[in-house]
């Protein structure tokens, strides 16, 4: 072996050591940096000369820069993400409806019918009364608006809840496109044989967000590209790049654009929107509806049996309805059966209030005031459309909506505690491979750092040597 093979071994050593101290430095100066990947460099023995009595290295020479990455523990992230984020927006969305009905309050639904039923017995001890029946106006008036606010408010974080779900929409297509993108700069990028390490992050981190918003499956294509599933069916591929779009109707839904096929198995934060807009929104209004319309027909079928007596002396008519029941105007207008639409009849004054039974014989009965007060503890069947939904008490069945609530509210919240939990460990389970630690680089720095001093050692030891022979030349 010649005196500049041992030179060009130092060469290569120190190339290759400054290198390392190069990558070294790139890694420190992005241990902050969201979705960065620690960088390595791997060497390998260069190829030996060979000779009769053997063969003799001839140095050192850099093999490539990786990532510091595991698919595995991305694949968990990405599922544990897409789990955290869908369980936060339902826990945020029951927190939310909780909210609504505000119970216990002195405001609340419950008070509301307690004191409308606290009316009808006042009524009932002096039936002629002008005070007291103004005060049962007043109290069914009070029901009726609580019912209206809370549909209204339950319609308002249903449209928020949409607006959310178009929003996702709109972000997942976008990551879709940037996401194709990278996948066409990769390729060509890496077509040379040699990873494409930044545009690779850069990707990973789209995917990261797009698996918290969508969930899905990520497969790598062999060149280098991936391709995204959501619901079994392709979303991203290589270079190509399909869109979303919210259909938005009852129950909401989300397919491809063109297609009238919703997709099914939509994880992450929309497939929780959607749910809460197919599922738990709809549910909390039926009850609510349910509660509206026993109300209204179980009220008004005692109170339309009454009899009204005015003037002087008392003159005995028909009672009409305490709540409204005519054909909405124009058509199409809100359900007098549900939370939205129930109202007091419009005909209905203190002075209209029914107390007396049919056939009673003076002002002085108070049998319908006695069977509307006995409704607070009465069982009553309450049905939405033609099923039966219950048969209890209005509190009874109002008290349980709210308890089957706030039970789903815990139960989201324990929910998202668990997987916002098994979200953070598969985090720094990656982050224990792919992360940057400042400490254990500034090492790589310095082992680094003296095989380089080693190397150009090496240099002056090979010139000490070239100057022997220099010497003996002469």
């Amino acid at each position: 072996m010649s005196i500049g093979s041992i030179l060009n071994m130092a060469r290569t050593a120190m190339a290759a050591q400054q290198t390392a101290v190069q990558v070294a430095s790139q890694n420190i100066s992005n241990a902050t940096t969201a979705g960065y990947s620690r960088q390595r460099v791997d060497m390998a023995t260069s190829l030996p000369t060979v000779f009769p009595y053997g063969s003799i290295g001839t140095g050192v020479s850099i093999q490539s820069i990786t990532r510091s990455r595991d698919m595995m523990l991305d694949t968990t992230y990405r599922q544990n993400s897409a789990g955290a984020a869908g369980a936060d927006t339902t826990n945020t969305a029951l927190s939310q409806i909780q909210s609504v009905f505000g119970e216990p309050s002195d405001n609340g639904l419950s008070a509301s019918l307690d004191a409308f039923w606290s009316a009808w017995s006042d009524l009932s001890t002096d039936p002629t009364n002008s005070a007291a029946k103004s005060v049962v106006v007043q109290t069914g008036n009070n029901v009726a608006v609580t019912l209206n606010r809370f549909s209204s408010q339950l319609s308002q974080l249903d449209q928020t809840n949409r607006e959310g779900m178009n929003s996702d929409v709109a972000t997942i297509n976008d990551l879709s496109k940037h996401i194709a993108e990278f996948n066409r700069q990769i390729v060509s990028s890496e077509s040379s044989g040699q990873p494409a390490n930044d545009l690779r992050d850069a990707r990973d981190r789209l995917v990261d967000q797009m698996s918290s918003l969508v969930g899905g499956q990520v497969i790598e294509h062999t060149n280098g590209s991936i391709a995204i599933y959501v619901g079994g069916r392709i979303l991203v591929d290589d270079t190509s790049a399909k869109q979303l779009q919210m259909n938005d109707g009852q129950p909401p839904s989300v397919s491809y654009a063109g297609s009238p096929n919703p997709v099914d198995g939509i994880g992450g934060s929309l497939g929780a929107r959607i749910g809460v807009s197919t599922t738990t929104i709809p549910g909390v209004m039926s009850r609510l509806d349910s509660l509206a319309a026993g109300l209204v027909q179980t009220v008004n079928g005692i109170h339309s049996t009454g009899t009204v007596y005015t003037g002087t002396p008392p003159v005995a008519s028909a009672a009409g309805n305490f709540f409204d029941v005519t054909v909405p105007t124009p058509a199409g207008g809100d359900n007098l059966l549900t939370a939205r639409g129930i109202r007091i009849a419009p005909t209905l004054t203190a002075a209209t209030v029914a107390t007396a039974g049919p056939g009673a014989t003076g002002p002085g009965n108070n049998s319908v005031a006695l069977a509307l007060a006995g409704l607070r503890d009465q069982s009553v069947t309450f049905t939405s459309g033609a099923t039966t939904v219950a048969t209890t008490s209005f509190g009874g069945f109002y008290n349980q909506a709210v308890g089957e609530v706030a039970s789903a509210a815990q139960v989201a919240q324990d929910e998202s505690s668990i997987q916002g939990t098994l979200a953070s460990n598969a985090l720094n389970r990656r982050e224990s491979v792919s992360g940057v630690s400042t400490d254990e680089e500034l090492i790589s720095v310095i082992d680094h750092q003296h095989a380089y001093q080693a190397a150009a050692r090496l240099v002056s030891v090979v010139d000490e040597m070239t100057q022997v022979l220099v010497d003996l030349g002469r």
